[in-house]
């Protein structure tokens, strides 16, 4: 997984009936058996079939194949959750092939039973896998443009230097723009984009930007999920711009705006200002 293909990475909703490759569903089964996160959260995923699990989402055409996944309850563990299933969004989207995030607009019941999610375990999102039909469905054109899918809030709102009170200008970022406009264009529930990232030194430490009702028992918080899914994109262009690093818990204890917490920090190995 590259920038490129976080850049080309689009939802779909709408498929055709080309069937997937059996070489390409290995590839994509063998990724989900030995993937792993920063955040050492394990997530088991699952392949299922449409008729043969009878599983749906009402806003998705043409789907066979869909993949879910499941974490058990632990700290972190939407970190992890949002980290891995992005990582392999990417790797489907490397390959040619459809998804889109889904969390709400699916038949829920029918996806933990063919999933197996027991007491102690959540599935925050599912996505079907395909190739994309030539043309949007109306449907998917129309929830397209109502959730301003393509629109992303400005830059100087998500990203920050030394603390809150001082945003991050596009033209200030250095070295690390790239890294900063891969998590801007992450895809978020209902587009609400939580992130909000504060550049200290050598680290970048990342925040959660909370929307009242979007913690449920059976999602888990899944704006934290969406908060892993950044983490991926920062992590994969932050490499790609020199600037490895691992993500670490160090909250410097800044003040912080109204429902925003505190989730996670990524140090670069150099340990130099980074601005």
């Amino acid at each position: 997984m590259d920038v490129n293909t976080i850049k080309v990475r689009k939802s779909v909703r709408t498929f055709s009936d080309r069937p997937i490759p059996d070489d390409a569903m290995a590839r994509l089964e063998d990724f989900a058996r030995h993937d792993t996160n920063p955040f050492g959260v394990p997530i088991t995923f699952k392949f299922l079939d449409h008729k043969r699990d009878g599983v749906s989402s009402p806003v998705i055409v043409g789907a066979n194949t869909y993949v879910a996944a499941k974490y058990h309850r632990q700290e972190d563990a939407e970190l992890g959750f949002g980290y891995s299933f992005e990582k392999f969004v990417l790797l489907a989207t490397s390959m040619g092939l459809g998804t889109v995030w889904l969390a709400a607009t699916i038949d829920r019941k029918a996806f933990e039973r063919a999933l197996g999610v027991g007491a102690d375990e959540v599935m925050p999102a599912v996505s079907p896998i395909g190739y994309a039909a030539e043309k949007r469905s109306v449907r998917e054109s129309l929830m397209r443009r109502n959730m301003r899918s393509d629109d992303r809030a400005p830059f100087e709102e998500l990203f920050f230097r030394g603390g809150f009170d001082h945003p991050l200008a596009e033209g200030e970022a250095g070295s690390l723009l790239r890294p900063l406009q891969m998590v801007r264009w992450s895809p978020s529930a209902t587009n609400k984009q939580p992130w909000r990232l504060v550049v200290d030194g050598s680290k970048v430490h990342f925040y959660e930007h909370r929307t009242k009702g979007y913690a449920r028992e059976s999602t888990g918080d899944i704006q934290k999920v969406d908060m892993g899914i950044a983490a991926c994109h920062f992590q994969i262009a932050a490499q790609e711009a020199g600037l490895p690093g691992e993500f670490l818990k160090d909250d410097p204890g800044l003040r912080t705006p109204e429902d925003t917490d505190y989730v996670t920090t990524y140090a670069t190995s150099a340990g130099t200002p980074l601005l």
